[in-house]
């Protein structure tokens, strides 16, 4: 390992965190300078992107004069987007074929991996060594509890930290392409041990590992909280971080109270993995606004006001000029916090996200289609006590399954359940459209692909016309 490159990484990372008491106006400098060099590289080297923004100056629009871009474009203009020829979809695929290629970089540079699809087609992702690197350095000095200094930097160059990191294992999985491939120079500041939730003798190994940061799924830290009494990692643990799903309130601070840590949550894209950085102190999570930009939109692309959610984000990845995302549309449902944090941190905070806006099921609500999404069921299932998760499955056009997991020694309510679910359901003029089954499950299964516990099942899809439903002049959401 090159001393004078671990030393350089250890000094750029530290001078990323003097941008967490930067003002507002301050970041938005740093922001803009970060776009137009992305902007200008983009449209010299990007066929795509050239034709999309044919009729702009790049050098001076604003950032919503440009358009925004699908996944459904990305995958399907995949050659054209990239900025690095040799990134043909058909070497890729070659690439990507040989399972142990995912311990290798495309080219000895790129970092390859591939989204669920959960959301659609699968779309592969490319990341440069600098989005990396911006990942590490933020991890280190925004996304712990400790305050990062130059003596913590030394500190940590003797006695790395240990970083404890569960996710699945497959083969070039967009959750854990980033933990194969930690810049040379991040590892001689920390020490990371991979686990996957399904290994039978995870909880020893997290006890002979001793880790101070522990970051996973909420689905398994929730499994680690149920054995919290084999644990033993006090006092060294410092932290818990949760990652790629969202984490509810309520079990936040069942996690705070059994791990006897902070508990982050981070919310990140497998097109951005350095978006945000948890909050040790309050909801929600801190926007990286110096390396990415974060709009939180409606339907049609316009800002929605601080402190409403939003039908959908648009995410621009500052760091990637491979595989631009440049104004990306997500299907998340975030809303912006209000007031400032008490961890001092001045960068924007996301209050909540709500999961995807695509999360929904089609009902039949008369002679019409309606969407019901899931923001429905987490409201109602908010209200009820002795419960650590739940799940909801569309038997039907307009039946449903509701499967519900209590905490230790609690059985929730069904009939409490039903009643909170049914005035949800009311409040946006669905009344008893729907057949409604409740079942208390001793618990509920993750997704064996993910790894993830998917909270939003159809077994009916959309409707046969679906186009004809979107144009019609009844369609509406719940």
């Amino acid at each position: 390992m090159n001393p004078l490159g671990v030393l350089r990484f250890g000094l750029w990372a530290l001078r990323q965190r003097r941008v967490m008491q930067m003002t507002p106006d301050q970041v938005a400098a740093v922001q803009q300078s970060q776009l137009r060099r992305l902007l200008r590289r983009t449209v010299e080297r990007s066929p795509f992107y050239r034709r999309k923004y044919q009729r702009l100056d790049v050098r001076r629009c604003r950032l919503a004069d440009l358009p925004s871009v699908t996944k459904a474009e990305i995958v399907d203009h995949l050659d054209e987007v990239v900025t690095d020829r040799r990134l043909s979809p058909e070497a890729l695929e070659r690439f990507m074929a040989d399972p142990a290629n995912t311990q290798r970089r495309f080219l000895g540079k790129y970092v390859v991996c591939r989204t669920s699809g959960s959301q659609g087609a699968p779309l592969t992702v490319i990341h440069n060594a600098l989005s990396l690197e911006v990942m590490y350095a933020l991890h280190m000095t925004r996304g712990r509890v400790q305050q990062a200094g130059v003596v913590e930097g030394l500190r940590r160059l003797f006695k790395p930290s240990r970083v404890a990191g569960v996710a699945l294992r497959e083969p070039f999985n967009s959750s854990t392409a980033s933990w194969d491939h930690t810049p040379l120079a991040a590892r001689a500041f920390m020490n990371v041990l991979r686990l996957r939730p399904t290994d039978p003798d995870v909880i020893d190994q997290l006890n002979r590992f001793r880790p101070e940061v522990v970051i996973g799924y909420v689905s398994f830290l929730d499994r680690l909280a149920l054995q919290k009494d084999q644990l033993h990692l006090a006092p060294e643990l410092q932290q818990v971080v949760s990652a790629s799903e969202v984490l509810a309130e309520s079990a936040r601070a069942n996690f705070r109270e059994a791990f006897g840590v902070p508990v982050l949550n981070y919310y990140s894209l497998a097109e951005c993995v350095f978006l945000s950085n948890g909050c040790p102190t309050d909801l929600g999570a801190h926007v990286n606004a110096d390396w990415a930009i974060l709009e939180v939109v409606d339907q049609n692309n316009r800002p929605v006001p601080v402190g409403q959610p939003g039908h959908k984000v648009l995410v621009t990845n500052l760091a990637n000029d491979v595989q631009p995302f440049i104004r990306y549309e997500v299907g998340d449902r975030v809303t912006m916090a209000t007031t400032t944090c008490r961890c001092g941190c001045r960068l924007p905070r996301i209050a909540s996200i709500d999961g995807r806006t695509a999360d929904y099921f089609w009902i039949r609500a008369g002679d019409d289609y309606r969407q019901l999404l899931s923001f429905v069921f987490k409201t109602a299932f908010e209200g009820l006590p002795g419960l650590r998760e739940w799940q909801v499955i569309q038997e039907e056009r307009n039946r449903i399954h509701v499967r519900l997991e209590p905490l230790p020694g609690a059985r929730p309510d069904q009939s409490r359940c039903l009643a909170l679910l049914r005035h949800q359901l009311e409040s946006q003029g669905l009344g008893d459209t729907l057949e409604i089954e409740v079942e208390v499950a001793p618990r509920l299964d993750v997704d064996p692909t993910t790894g993830k516990l998917r909270r939003i099942i159809s077994h009916v899809g959309p409707p046969d016309d679906l186009e004809a439903v979107m144009r019609g002049a009844e369609f509406a959401r719940a």
